[in-house]
Parts: C-alpha cells; structure tokens; sequence
C-alpha cells in the first residue's frame, strides 16, 4: 500500500526550499554581523570613560559573547546539510502515526457492530412474486403497498359518512361530558359538529373535542376565543396577539392533559382575570395622563392580583377615597374606602366582556355622591327643610321656601372629579354665598347652614316681589337714605325687608318685612293662604310717609336723628309716619264673598 500524505504536514519541496517556520541562512548571517557591529560601536563610545581594567573586563566578555554566537552559527551550518531527511522522517512518522489511530478505531467500531447491532440484526423475507415475475418475465409490474399508503391520498369520505362520523363523534362527546367534573359556573355549553364549546362568562370561549372513544383518551383542544375586547386601547386591534393565542393554546392543552377540563379553564381564567387588569391599569393610566392627572392616582398595582386606585384627592380625607379592584375566587371584585353602601351596583358596572374603568369610576362616583347626598338630607330634614335625591349626575333638591318652583329649590350636587359640594339656585345663576353653603354642608355646620339657609330664603322672596313688581309703576329696592332717631319705629323691623317706591305716590313708601315662621305657626306670605313651616316666610306690610330733604335741611337735626345710609347720600327720606297695613281688610271688601269650610 502507498502512504498517503497526511493532511497537514507537507514535506519541504526538492532542492532545500524553504519550509514553513525556517528562515534564510544568509538573513540569518546578516542578523548575526549586524548585532555583532552594533555592540561593538555601542564598547567603542563606552570604553573611553571607564578605567583600564573596566576596558580590558569588557573587551574580554564583548570577545566570549561574539565567539560563542559564531560558534552557533558554524554549528548551524554544518547541521543543515543533513536537515532535509531529518523533516522526511518526522513525517513519516507521523503519518504512522495516525494509520494505526485508524486501525484501532476501525477495530473499536467492529467491536461494537458485533456485540450491539448484529445481535439483533435478521435477514428479510424475500419477496418470491416479485422474483418469479422478474425471472420469468424480465419485468417487475408490482410495488410495495407502503409507498401507495404514504403517496397515494385516500378517497374523501361521502356526505353522508361525515354525516355520520360527527353525529357519533358528538354523542361521544356528551357521553364524556357526563361523566366529567366541571365547575359549578361552567354551564354554558354547545355540542355540535363534533365538538364542545364552553363560553365562560363572557370573558372567553373555547371548542374541544376527543380523538377517539376511549374513556382515557384525553381533550384535544381546537380553539381558543378571548371574548374580551376595548375598542380604546389598541386603535382597534385584538388585545391577544396571535403568538400569545399559540402561546396560550399550548398552555390549555398541556393543563388538559394533566388536570382535566377544570384544570385548563382554571388557567384561562386566570388568564383572563390578569387580562381585564391590565385593561383597566391602561385605562387608569390614559384618564390620568389626559383629563384627571389631579383628580386621579394609581397607588398600587400587581399585576394578575389587585389594581388600587385614589380618587377625590383634593377632599383630603384621612383614608382617602380608594376604590380596589382585585380577584376573588373566579372573577374580579370591587372594593372601596370607606365602604360604600350599594356597593354591589358599582360591582355590576365592571362587565367581564368589556371592563371599563371610566365607566366603574361613573358608577362609583355615583353611588358615593348619592350617600354623601342622603346624609345631607338627613341633616336638612331636620333643619325643616323637604328634600329629594335622584337623577343623574345625583342631586338634592331642596325647596328652600313653600311653595317652591322647581327652578327656585336650592340644587346641591357632588363635583364627579374633585367630590367637592356644589350649590344652586337654577333660576337664578347669581345667587349670593353659594360657596359658603355649600362648605357648611361639607363640614355640617347645622348653625352656619340654619343662618345661610334663611338669608337664602329671604333673598328669594324678595326676588319674588321683584318679579310681581316689575310690569306696575313701582320699583324695589334693599336700602334706602333713611333720615330717622334711634327710637324710631322702623327699628324695630326684621333687618330683612324691601322698600317699594310708588312713583305716582313719591311722598309714600311701603316696608316690606320679612319673617321667618316657626313650625306650626300660622302666617299670611307671598301665597294667597299657607299653613306655616319651616320653610315659610310671613310678608307683613307698613306704609310709610316720607319727606324728601337736602343735606342743608338736614343740618340741624343730624346731632339728635340717625341714618342707615353711607354718607354719600346727597338725598334723604325723613320718616314722618309709618303704619303697619292689614293684608286681609285690604284683600276682603265689604262685599268679598268668604269660602269657609264646610258649607
């Protein structure tokens, strides 16, 4: 047998060329002389300036070293004569080397050949047909069945075989159903065309069938359908990607062979679950970054556990209005603090299908709002003050006087974003010390809201005879320049009460008084006839004549008389009578007829 080169050792070239890692005589010769001149300049400036027996220890090493170096190089040159069959054998034996490696592996693999694979190794059985034809015939016109079982489809099944197949292929399917444990809640549930399919409480539905009859042979899942969706967050995508459906279907059908049907819809409800806390997390998030980053805070988020959120920051309660969606069982729960009574209406706005934070705030705010509300009525039913709690955004209507206008009671509603009070008259947008009712409601001050409620009584009143007023040749004033004494009959009146100026009778002004009517009290107002309350303010009327005066007249009478106006006034009204005017002579006439009860 030749020998073969091994592969990567090649031989040097005929003729001494150069082999890979030599280098050149004649460079190397030319290195040595270099070195030796070099040295031999360097001990020609150095030795002038050492002494003589310094010159003679360095000459003497400079010689040793040179003589030894050109020692080398001689023994160099005689070696390399005989250098070539030296590489030539070092090949060689390499090359043995690596034969006998591969006759002992090649004896290794036929070792075990012998003892593994030849044990159980067995002839074929000769195909007899196949060699009769080919001895007889020259040809060969059969093929294996093999190669038209796996080349060759099978006819599809008929109509009516499909037919058939997925009618037993279902009752297969409810007979395994039966005998199956599932959840209490899971009861929503199809068989048709062969497959079952659950719809879980609005947050999912999934189709599953069996391969076969067995009673142990496991669910094969088919599809898997996330029912829950935001039209919002996305810009109108699904919210599950479809590798995280791939993803997820692995997951559900490696539960169901392990744990059963429980076992996998367990997992996609949890999955679910950490789903539509996710959705309202980004929905929190986008409400705080674009209209309530005031109002609202996220405080605290797991995901997959518990999502806390604040809201009505600006009131500064001690707890904080919190409201905690988290899970409970199967599904997500709503708590809040302080606890809310109907708290189970605000949990029925969190729809499985479609959560929505916006619309659990809406709900939440409302019901809160409605307490806060009730407990204000409370507290003005027994101030003696009729109030209602309804509608939307919740109100409390408050008839402030009897009767009262729908557009004249006293609205106080909660602010959905900051839960601050808020308080009006519909009528009549301007109405004074709003701000300052709405804070004595807030901190249920029942003097300050007795006193605010009053003065707001009065104030409509007086509005009242300015209306009745208005089309008559008469005007309504608060104050008038009042020239009078200290003792003066005038005084004596409630502080609440207008002056209506008759312009065809200037030298006569009538005093409207107003009081307030305890309960129970019987009292003539602004109605023809009322029974009193709380709620009633009593219009008694005084006829006043009057005297216009100039500052000059008035001179000497100011030491001993007083006034209720600034000292401004260029004008004055001095009192010189003041009758007190009875409403029923003045209404009833010699001849007005009297309806009296019972006849």
């Amino acid at each position: 047998m030749v020998p073969v080169a091994i592969e990567g050792c090649n031989q040097g070239t005929e003729g001494g060329g150069p082999r890979g890692g030599s280098i050149s005589l004649g460079l190397l010769i030319d290195f040595i002389v270099q070195r030796t001149y070099d040295e031999l300049t360097v001990l020609a400036e150095l030795l002038p300036r050492k002494t003589d027996m310094e010159r003679k220890i360095e000459i003497y090493k400079f010689s040793a070293r040179t003589r030894q170096l050109f020692v080398r190089l001689l023994a160099l040159v005689k070696w390399a004569s005989s250098a070539t069959k030296v590489d030539r054998s070092a090949h060689i034996m390499a090359f043995l080397d690596k034969q006998a490696l591969l006759f002992v592996e090649t004896a290794d693999v036929l070792a075990r050949v012998a003892r593994e694979t030849l044990v159980h190794a067995r002839l074929p059985t000769f195909h007899m047909a196949a060699a009769v034809e080919v001895l007889t015939l020259g040809t060969y016109s059969r093929l294996p069945a093999v190669i038209r079982e796996r080349l060759v489809p099978p006819p599809p099944l008929t109509p009516a075989e499909r037919r058939s197949t997925l009618r037993a292929l279902a009752h297969v399917v409810r007979q395994r159903l039966t005998t199956a444990s599932l959840p209490s809640d899971v009861r929503n549930l199809k068989v048709e065309n062969g497959r079952a399919t659950f719809t879980v409480g609005q947050e999912f539905s999934v189709s599953l069938t069996v391969m076969g009859d067995a009673p142990n042979v496991p669910w094969r899942l088919l599809d898997i359908a996330i029912l829950i969706q935001d039209n919002e967050t996305g810009e109108g995508k699904p919210l599950v990607h479809t590798s995280q459906l791939n993803w997820l279907r692995g997951v559900a059908q490696a539960r169901l062979a392990a744990a059963g049907l429980s076992g996998a819809l367990t997992a996609l409800r949890f999955f679910c679950r950490s789903l539509s806390l996710e959705l309202l997390y980004t929905q929190t998030l986008r409400l705080c970054r674009d209209r309530l980053a005031r109002h609202l805070q996220v405080d605290r988020y797991i995901p997959g556990q518990k999502l806390q959120v604040s809201y009505w920051r600006e009131l500064g309660c001690e707890l904080g209005y919190r409201l905690i969606v988290g899970a409970e069982g199967e599904s997500l729960c709503v708590w809040h603090v302080p606890a809310l009574a109907g708290g189970e209406r605000v949990a029925a706005a969190l729809t499985p299908h479609a959560p929505s934070m916006e619309r659990l705030l809406a709900h939440t705010v409302h019901v809160r709002s409605r307490q806060r509300l009730n407990d204000l009525k409370v507290l003005l039913n027994d101030l003696g003050v009729e109030c209602s709690v309804g509608g939307w955004p919740c109100s409390l209507a408050c008839s402030v006087v009897a009767p009262c206008l729908r557009a004249e009671q006293l609205l106080v509603s909660v602010g959905a974003h900051g839960g601050r009070l808020r308080a009006r008259v519909p009528a009549y947008p301007a109405t004074p010390r709003m701000p300052e009712l709405a804070a004595a409601l807030a901190a249920t001050d029942r003097t300050l809201v007795r006193q605010l409620l009053t003065q707001l009584r009065f104030w409509l009143v007086a509005r009242r005879c300015e209306k009745s007023l208005q089309h008559l040749p008469a005007s309504v004033c608060e104050h008038l320049p009042f020239l009078h004494g200290p003792d003066h009959p005038l005084n004596k009146l409630s502080p609440d009460r207008l002056y209506v100026t008759l312009h065809r009778h200037t030298d006569h002004i009538l005093v409207v008084e107003m009081k307030e009517v305890a309960a129970g009290g019987t009292a003539t107002t602004s109605c023809s006839s009322n029974t009193g309350s709380a709620c009633s303010v009593a219009l008694a009327f005084h006829l006043a004549g009057v005297r216009r005066c100039t500052p000059d007249e008035c001179e000497d009478e100011s030491s001993g008389t007083t006034s209720n106006t600034p000292a401004t006034a260029r004008a004055y009204l001095k009192l010189h009578s003041l009758v007190e005017l009875d409403t029923f002579t003045l209404t009833h006439g010699p001849f007005t007829p009297l309806d009296t009860p019972g006849k």
